[in-house]
């Protein structure tokens, strides 16, 4: 169904623990958007590697760099702040953006000891002002499976890999969904059960997303 060239592009972010499937179901979902609007949608993923800030990220995330979890937290978000600079200007042209990860990663990995799920979000609070995504897929996929897909995928492994790590990861999903769903709505949150074929898992999320955004 074609849209208004003018009309601002919608936001859609994927969550989920490593494994859960997000790089190859962003990737399906930006193709069908394309097809059903005839605008242009694009993939962003965070942390940003463009900036020095995402780069810095993602070389901790390999053990490259050390840095304290709770600066890690704030990090991320200074990342986000420059990645909402490029893709605003996106949206605002009419394109579409399917990003791969946001803040409620950030709530997700980097709660704990001293910062919890809540009190990250307050940290992302400028973020959510800017750009609140207008829907949030959760990969859902139990620990089990995410390790034999992060085994069969990954040269090297990421500082959260851990078995134990994922299992608070995904505990701490749960929490950040329930607190952005207080916060902004819970009817942007789409829940998927992703565990299931790739096809089926794929049908379900554009069926979803369709239903919400573009009908």
């Amino acid at each position: 169904m074609p849209e208004n060239k003018n009309a601002r592009g919608k936001f859609i972010v994927f969550e989920g623990t490593d494994g859960c499937g997000k790089t190859t179901q962003t990737e399906l979902l930006r193709r069908r958007i394309a097809e059903y609007t005839g605008s242009p949608c694009l993939i962003e993923r965070e942390p940003d590697s463009r900036n020095i800030v995402g780069a810095v990220i993602r070389s901790a995330l390999y053990g490259g760099v050390r840095i304290s979890p709770d600066s890690m937290a704030y990090l991320h978000v200074a990342d986000r702040l420059e990645h909402i600079d490029f893709v605003l200007p996106l949206l605002e042209g009419g394109s579409h953006v399917v990003c791969d990860r946001y803040y409620l990663s950030n709530m997700a990995y980097n709660s704990g000891d001293t910062l919890s799920v809540a009190d990250i979000y307050e940290l992302n609070r400028p973020c959510a002002e800017r750009l609140a995504p207008d829907a949030v897929v959760y990969l859902d996929v139990p620990p089990e499976v995410t390790r034999a897909r992060r085994a069969a995928d990954r040269a090297s492994e990421e500082i959260y890999d851990a078995d134990e790590k994922q299992r608070k990861v995904r505990e701490r999903f749960e929490s950040a969904l329930a607190h952005v769903a207080k916060m902004e709505g819970e009817e942007k949150i789409i829940r998927i059960n992703a565990a299931r074929p790739l096809d089926e898992v794929a049908d379900e999320i554009w069926a979803r997303v369709k239903a919400l955004l573009f009908e």
